[in-house]
């Protein structure tokens, strides 16, 4: 799967002025720079038109768009991600967990997309750090899982790819601001860059791990005597 991440610009700003570098890809990525906050009710009312115009790109290029922003539903606040597929708009995924005292407020459930490049995991910003979240949408078929991060602060974002891609042998993908990487099933990361334009071809490839364990000795209830 031919895929660029979009690390540094807006989505209208490379639509304007650096279309050309994109090249043909069957998926493009952009972090939370790319639409910024999103109000619903601005969008319904056709004050803005950052979902028409994430559309429109993807219908143009032909490929899938994948783009985080902040959603704004009636003063409920989320970290979120849109995803677009040759010109039609399949859905938007909001962050699952809510981390401690923060202001944007959990979300919906999970998704898997069935897109023209695949069918493709999304998951939002600090979920990547709960190992349920990549195993659900291993689970359910997902053949590649794209991780839409905000700016990475330490090493744990790209730990958690990899360890998740390794673990449910499922390729996993990292777009955040200034930084984008790459993890295959055995957790090797393929691509790692700052450029603001990194472009990688993804095998599409998935592995399964046969899990047994060995008890020893006699288990009783608990209940029961001896």
């Amino acid at each position: 799967m031919k895929t660029c991440f979009v690390t540094g610009d807006t989505l209208n700003s490379v639509w304007q002025e650096k279309l050309s570098e994109l090249g043909r890809q069957d998926l493009i990525a952009f972090g939370f720079n790319g639409m910024g906050l999103v109000s619903y009710k601005k969008e319904l009312s056709g004050e803005t038109e950052y979902f028409h115009d994430l559309a429109r790109l993807s219908k143009q290029l032909s490929c899938v768009i994948i783009c985080g922003c902040d959603t704004d539903n009636y003063g409920v606040f989320r970290h979120s991600a849109v995803i677009a597929d040759k010109g039609k708009i399949l859905g938007v995924s909001d962050m699952v967990h809510s981390i401690d005292d923060s202001e944007y407020a959990a979300g919906s459930g999970f998704r898997v997309y069935d897109t023209s490049a695949g069918k493709i995991g999304l998951l939002v910003a600090e979920d990547l750090f709960f190992p349920e979240t990549a195993r659900v949408l291993a689970l359910c078929d997902a053949e590649l899982i794209v991780c839409v991060f905000k700016k990475l602060e330490n090493t744990m974002p790209q730990i958690m790819l990899r360890a998740g891609a390794f673990a449910n042998g499922v390729a996993m993908v990292l777009c955040a601001n200034n930084y984008a990487c790459v993890s295959d099933i055995k957790g090797r990361i393929s691509v790692a860059s700052c450029n603001d334009f990194v472009k990688a071809n993804i095998k599409i490839e998935k592995d399964y791990h046969l899990i047994q364990s060995r008890r020893r000795g006699l288990y009783r209830d608990f209940n029961s005597g001896y």
